[in-house]
């Protein structure tokens, strides 16, 4: 049983630093709005997504192990280590990220040109230190927009899209809390500089309520789906457990990426209905 519980740890850390959690709330997301917006994701912008954001996180990683001082946190540790075939599978994904978006979403790119080059611009920002914005609210507002991009059914004023931008605000902040010395030292501006610990967690508590209550506003008021209902109300809750509970490093991360898992339910609850 020991070996089994260290062996499972060993996979989860491993899983955490390779920003596979990541990947796998990213597929949780583009499949819930999917089936919300009654569009099908191509399997060429499936693979564009993960490649691009895979090697988004793995580059980001990968920086900020490089740029640690003093003593290297256990993630900048193995960046370190293994760098050259990190860097390499960056490459790679690189690579699979432009064949897929220029020959086969040539059309998903031009048409969100703005949306990508206005993410680039911000990207120079943060990295110059020049950014006005704190930074977890440019995380929030692009990856949202980015998962949102693909379905052009409805809007960005659809209340289920602020619903989620209230749920991703919450979790960028409540996991950027956690590096809070680190970006302290690097000199991002974040709202961890304005609020110290106590008052993040009370201000996310307050994200979650409120995004929660707006939630049971359009169950009752404005006619969302039970399936939806339950998906996202879900995740809201998932995250309000994490708010509470005492955990550190990678596993805290891991508990608050994997919040969106439950949004994997209208596809879930789809696939079984297709069964006789």
């Amino acid at each position: 049983m020991m070996f089994q519980n260290r062996t499972m740890m060993l996979w989860g850390k491993l899983a955490s630093f390779l920003a596979v959690d990541v990947l796998v709330s990213v597929w949780a997301n583009l499949s819930f709005f999917s089936h919300y917006g009654n569009e099908k994701i191509r399997f060429t912008l499936l693979i564009f997504y993960t490649s691009s954001v895979w090697a988004l996180y793995l580059a980001d990683h990968l920086w900020d192990a490089l740029r640690e001082k003093e003593t290297l946190s256990e993630r900048g540790s193995f960046y370190l280590r293994f760098r050259h075939w990190i860097v390499s599978f960056l490459i790679f994904l690189t690579l699979v990220s432009f064949f897929v978006g220029f020959y086969f979403e040539f059309l998903f790119l031009t048409g969100n040109l703005l949306l990508l080059l206005s993410f680039v611009f911000s990207i120079g920002l943060i990295v110059s230190h020049l950014s006005p914005i704190p930074k977890e609210i440019l995380v929030s507002g692009f990856y949202v927009l980015g998962v949102i991009a693909p379905f052009g059914s409805f809007g960005g004023w659809d209340p289920m899209v602020w619903i989620f931008f209230i749920h991703v605000f919450a979790n960028v902040l409540l996991t950027y809390n956690t590096d809070r010395e680190f970006d302290l030292v690097q000199n991002t501006f974040t709202l961890t500089q304005v609020l110290d610990p106590k008052k993040l967690k009370v201000l996310v508590l307050c994200l979650l309520g409120m995004g929660f209550c707006f939630l049971m506003a359009q169950r009752i008021w404005g006619n969302l789906s039970e399936l939806y209902f339950l998906g996202m109300g879900s995740a809201y809750l998932w995250l309000g457990v994490c708010h509470f509970v005492k955990m550190e490093g990678f596993r805290f991360k891991s508990l608050c990426e994997l919040s969106y898992l439950p949004l994997f339910l209208p596809q879930i609850v789809f696939f079984f209905s297709l069964l006789p």
